[in-house]
């Protein structure tokens, strides 16, 4: 992926529109002065067809509600969720069908702190006891788990560490992909505690 910057930006625009808009959005959501209510009447709106402005590809974890962070309504964003966010072909081919069906310019990656399937890899590194066989989601996020545990034997920053990579990893992977090409692929973090989602360089 590119460095992230204004120049950068500016060859998405659309996609760089987009995400100005989500950030602003999560800082209403911040504030408590959320502008969609998402109830029946919007759902009802949305349902003769979607034109989603971004995908976000998260974590399945039940804190992380895309739509509720970036306060977008039905029919706004299309979210796709593993643990861990790790991109196997099932979200990876959800991403493309967005891109390829919908026209989506734009995709999030975003992560967050106290994840528990980058904690269970850390474990596995910890206890070097992995076995890629009967557990897929360690064997996916061994990589950045390790590399953050030989760089800090602290349980609370390596999982910090781990996570971060594991989001500029999915980056650099989708960014990769002919089939999204034209797609700006950015890389986020959200805070539990503070709900602020911000940007990650790819560094």
């Amino acid at each position: 992926m590119p460095e992230l910057t204004a120049s950068s930006l500016m060859e998405h625009q659309q996609a760089a529109n987009t995400l100005v808009a989500l950030l602003e959005g999560n800082g209403r959501f911040i504030a408590g002065e959320p502008r969609y209510k998402r109830d029946i009447t919007a759902a009802r709106e949305a349902a003769p067809g979607q034109t989603p402005s971004a995908a976000v590809f998260t974590c399945i974890d039940s804190r992380v509600t895309a739509e509720s962070v970036f306060d977008c309504d039905f029919g706004q964003l299309l979210v796709v969720r593993t643990a861990g966010h790790v991109p196997d072909r099932a979200a990876v081919g959800s991403l493309e069908f967005a891109a390829a069906e919908l026209g989506i310019a734009l995709v999030v990656v975003l992560g967050h702190e106290r994840c528990g399937a980058i904690n269970a890899a850390l474990h596995a590194v910890e206890d070097d006891a992995h076995d890629p066989r009967t557990d897929y989601l360690v064997e996916q996020l061994w990589q950045p788990a390790s590399q953050a545990w030989s760089e800090t034997k602290e349980p609370e920053e390596a999982a910090s560490r781990a996570m971060r990579l594991q989001v500029r990893r999915t980056v650099a992977d989708l960014s990769r992909r002919e089939s999204l090409d034209g797609v700006l692929v950015v890389g986020a973090v959200y805070d539990l505690d503070t709900g602020r989602v911000t940007l990650i360089d790819e560094n």
